[in-house]
């Protein structure tokens, strides 16, 4: 059977399985991994910041056809 979803037993299955594979790696592996999360999350702002910045720009556009009329 396919469930729908990711459901607290998956949520709690994979927090599981990422802490058994934290246990296992080396501390220049962990290092390494955190890392590359750290960029991971930088990249996730980063693409906030353009989409918010071309909302602004849009917006800007926008106001400067109306008060054109």
């Amino acid at each position: 059977m396919h469930e729908q979803g990711a459901g607290p037993g998956m949520m709690q299955q994979h927090e599981m399985i990422m802490a058994e594979m934290w246990e296992m790696m080396t501390e220049d592996q962990k290092k390494a991994l955190m890392k590359r999360m750290i960029d991971g999350k930088i990249l996730m702002k980063e693409g906030m910041i353009k989409h918010f910045q071309f909302k602004i720009e849009t917006m800007k556009m926008v106001k400067k056809m109306l008060d054109e009329c």
